[in-house]
């Protein structure tokens, strides 16, 4: 393509995402919401979350209540560590090979149920040595299985499964780039409701050339909005601003709006703050700005920090946008409805534990007792009678609630049987139990009787 066609797309590019270019930012904060507020008066719009690899589908808050504690406008960061620790439970080339798909198809289906307004933010900062996705080790070595090469891949699969649509559509774009397709339709979660955020560190570390930001680009056609990070640890601002002017500049180039999901400083630093003011006012494509973060103990935590937390609620407060039209709910669920949600919840003598949701196309599960005291050591969700690996069993659980829909009638829980060892329920893709029953070792030990159009059942160890 000559030089004048290069212009013509970029320029057509530019004009698709001009609506999303506005004079105001949509203003974030991590961690405390309202006590943020209180410290600087902002009326935040985003509220960001960090979420390990599994996150709100395998352990922790499903994705659904997850989202719902993040309004009015999630923004979720999606890690590659495992759990609340530092180890890391995938790689950049795994996701690329298709090796996460279980969790990004319940991330999928999670968006199209929310239905309103969110961000997704796959692991930000990759030119950053410190996270487990990066590129590049402190010294400057190239991590095998994390090149920028290995995070692009990464990155476009993860934009094309959250946006959705149909295996065929999906996986031709997937093999064009080299990756395997998918074998299940998806739920179509558009922008600009869905909005996939790209956002290094501005300036990287280390700074070696192969680590420079522009290495991880996915292009423009798989990233909403461009960003940033910029921190200041060191008065008096010496944050680097040019390099996020520079990643600004590009945005212009790729014809995306840009963000600045992360900023925050660890030292009381007034200037810093009035850069940002400056660089939001001037930068008037810039859609959001997050600070990090509001949690008391924090280096980074503004209420310590008089002058800049003064600074902050007289320039950048008044700055900050009303929730946009694109984050309204795009369905409404009338009263008394329910939604299909395979969810079981953990019990121990009737006080709830914890609660899992399942993955994309589970039409069975099984969990499995430890016969001397009935405690659920192990438990898994299956899909065709194939396992679709373990999911994590909060310690102690003695008891379950299983249902396929919320808003329903608690169920009476079934007392397992002294020589049961596994409890077994199936049920339709429109979430009607079609059959449970328990097991000893692997054997039949009883079938349990299913009501017709039953949607929940509850097993316990008894007294």
């Amino acid at each position: 393509m000559g030089r004048w066609g290069r212009v013509i797309l970029v320029a057509f590019a530019a004009l698709a995402f001009a609506s999303s270019a506005q004079a105001k930012p949509q203003l974030g904060i991590t961690g405390d919401l309202p006590r943020f507020q209180t410290l600087t008066g902002q009326d935040s719009t985003v509220h960001q979350a960090f979420l390990g690899w599994g996150q709100g589908l395998s352990y922790g808050s499903p994705f659904v209540s997850l989202f719902g504690t993040l309004t009015p406008i999630p923004m979720i960061h999606l890690g590659t560590n495992r759990g609340t620790s530092k180890k890391e439970a995938i790689t950049p080339a795994q996701i690329a090979a298709g090796a996460g798909d279980g969790y990004l198809f319940g991330l999928n289906a999670a968006i199209a149920e929310w239905g309103k307004g969110i961000y997704i933010r796959p692991m930000a900062e990759m030119n950053n040595y410190t996270v487990n996705w990066s590129g590049y080790t402190k010294s400057g070595k190239l991590k095998a299985g994390h090149t920028p090469a290995d995070y692009r891949k990464a990155f476009e699969r993860i934009y094309l499964i959250v946006h959705g649509g149909s295996a065929a559509t999906i996986s031709a774009k997937l093999k064009a780039l080299g990756m395997p397709g998918i074998s299940q339709d998806l739920a179509s979660n558009p922008f600009p409701r869905v909005r996939v955020v790209w956002s290094p560190l501005a300036g990287g570390n280390p700074r070696v050339a192969g680590n420079a930001a522009q290495n991880y680009y996915p292009g423009a056609a798989y990233v909403d909005v461009d960003g940033g990070d910029i921190y200041d640890e060191v008065p008096t601002d010496t944050a680097p601003w040019n390099d996020l002017e520079a990643l600004y500049k590009a945005s212009v180039v790729h014809g995306r709006p840009f963000s600045v999901p992360e900023w925050g400083l660890s030292v009381d630093d007034p200037t810093y703050i009035r850069h940002m003011c400056t660089f939001l006012t001037t930068n008037t494509r810039t859609e959001e700005a997050g600070f990090y973060e509001s949690r008391p103990g924090s280096k980074w935590d503004i209420e310590p920090k008089l002058k800049s937390k003064t600074e902050y609620g007289g320039c950048l407060t008044p700055l900050g946008a009303a929730v946009p039209a694109w984050a309204a709910a795009s369905k409404t669920t009338p009263p008394g409805n329910t939604s299909t949600q395979p969810t079981i919840t953990f019990t121990a003598g009737g006080q709830t534990l914890g609660s899992v949701s399942a993955p994309i196309g589970a039409d069975e599960i099984e969990l499995d007792m430890v016969p001397a005291t009935g405690i659920i050591a192990k438990a898994y969700w299956i899909r065709g009678g194939k396992s679709l690996g373990p999911m994590t069993v909060p310690a102690g659980a003695t008891g379950a609630v299983f249902e396929t829909k919320s808003g329903g009638a608690a169920p009476t829980p079934l007392i397992r049987p002294r020589a049961g060892t596994d409890f077994h329920v199936k049920w339709t893709s429109s979430g009607t139990i079609t059959a449970a029953w328990w097991t000893r070792v692997g054997k039949l030990l009883a079938q349990i009787p299913v009501t017709a159009g039953e949607t929940s059942i509850a097993m316990t160890q008894g007294s």
